[in-house]
């Protein structure tokens, strides 16, 4: 299954340089400039940034990348009784940003965020999406398309008997 994975630059522009530099800057490290972010998300020269801000936005964009593959990973799981080559909707792709955006929040857990109720809706439609993917008959258990094979048996007891 094809999933199209949010970059970096996509989650800037879809949810602002400004909350997502605040939100992707560890909260030990000091706060950088969004622009700094934007240019070392879009690949440009960092020559005129200080090396110390530098290593932040590139420890920012492991975090991003690391949160990315975090929401990718939970999309995946019901996407599991998808049939193969079926692909998902195309609104899975939006969501994967909204999952991304909630794993890279550190206070995503209060029940009033904004981000957390995004984020439960989401999920209420993922999982909407694997009843009826399951429901329609695929199974993650005996259509995976998966097959266990081994080498046949090299020693036995009779083989081994002369030794």
């Amino acid at each position: 299954m094809n999933l199209s994975l949010p970059s970096a630059s996509q989650l800037l522009v879809r949810f602002g340089p400004r909350d997502i530099t605040q939100i992707a800057v560890a909260d030990t490290d000091r706060v950088i400039e969004p622009e700094l972010l934007v240019a070392a998300a879009a690949g440009k020269p960092l020559d005129d940034w200080p090396a110390e801000e530098v290593a932040i936005a590139v420890m920012a964009l492991a975090r991003i990348a690391d949160a990315v593959t975090r929401a990718r990973s939970e999309v995946s799981f019901y996407l599991r009784f998808r049939a193969a080559g079926e692909d998902a909707p195309a609104w899975v792709t939006d969501d994967l940003a909204e999952i991304a955006r909630y794993h890279l929040y550190d206070d995503a857990g209060k029940e009033d965020s904004t981000v957390r109720v995004l984020y439960k809706d989401v999920i209420k439609r993922l999982e909407t999406l694997a009843k009826e993917d399951k429901e329609r008959g695929a199974s993650d258990g005996g259509q995976s398309g998966l097959q266990i094979s081994h080498q046949p048996r090299l020693m036995t007891r009779t083989t081994l008997r002369n030794l």
